[in-house]
């Protein structure tokens, strides 16, 4: 059996009266594709906020192997191998690709050369070399979302958290990223990912979860998933539930 690598039990996040995430339960394995969904305000990014550290839980664990991370810093959580992107892109954009992705890996390297040399190893990973000279400002969207990727990978992450790639992108460049996400999953790279665009969703993953007013409604494979009543009412529609097995 995979060994788990995420374990989230009871994660509960309270914001004075507001309850975003009630008693969520689930675990990761190791090379799984887990895909989160729920409409907005469903309580998606505030439970990869706990995960990554950037949220203490009110109540609740979670745990990357045998290693406690709930309730430690975002730099600490980063050190035990999580790394996230964020739904709006988080760059430094005066400065050039690989400066951002040099930055990014010096938090987790012993010196500045290494640092670069890390950078350097993850453009060739992603095929952006040819981006490395340029300012992230002069980026068209897609390809700044590819560096948000290239400085999650510079922390040498053993669980990447994507939060909304697609948002923003066109057909063509869903298609480049999916693939991106593919290969790194392919190659045995933990992934959790949230996202709007269904049918991405239903390509990627190998299981779901759905969140709603931040409760956990429904957890197993896509199809089983979308074919849920309480997840048809709360999210999908059931109009939308019936085209789901168009191609994209």
């Amino acid at each position: 059996m995979t060994d788990t690598l995420l374990r989230v039990e009871g994660l509960t996040v309270r914001f004075g009266g507001l309850v975003a995430v009630n008693d969520v339960n689930f675990t990761v394995h190791e090379g799984e594709l887990l895909g989160i969904i729920g409409p907005n305000g469903a309580g998606k990014t505030t439970m990869f906020n706990a995960v990554a550290g950037a949220v203490r839980p009110t109540s609740g664990t979670i745990r990357i192997g045998d290693e406690l991370v709930s309730g430690r810093p975002p730099e600490r959580v980063a050190r035990l191998g999580i790394a996230r992107t964020f739904q709006s892109v988080r760059l430094f954009k005066a400065m050039t690709v690989a400066e951002n992705v040099t930055l990014s890996a010096s938090t987790v390297c012993p010196s500045m050369a290494a640092a670069r040399a890390r950078a350097d190893e993850v453009a060739e990973l992603l095929g952006m070399q040819a981006l490395q000279p340029i300012r992230v400002e002069e980026l068209p969207l897609a390809d700044q979302k590819r560096v948000e990727i290239a400085r999650a990978l510079a922390l040498r992450p053993r669980l990447l958290l994507l939060d909304e790639m697609m948002s923003g992108l066109n057909q063509a460049e869903t298609r480049d990223i999916i693939g991106v996400i593919k290969q790194l999953n392919g190659d045995g790279l933990t992934t959790i990912v949230i996202e709007h665009v269904l049918r991405v969703i239903m390509e990627l993953s190998h299981r779901v979860l759905v969140l709603d007013h931040g409760v956990q409604i429904a957890e197993g494979p896509p199809r089983e998933v979308m074919g849920d009543p309480r997840v048809v009412e709360a999210y999908l529609g059931r109009s939308a539930a019936k085209n789901l097995g168009e191609p994209a």
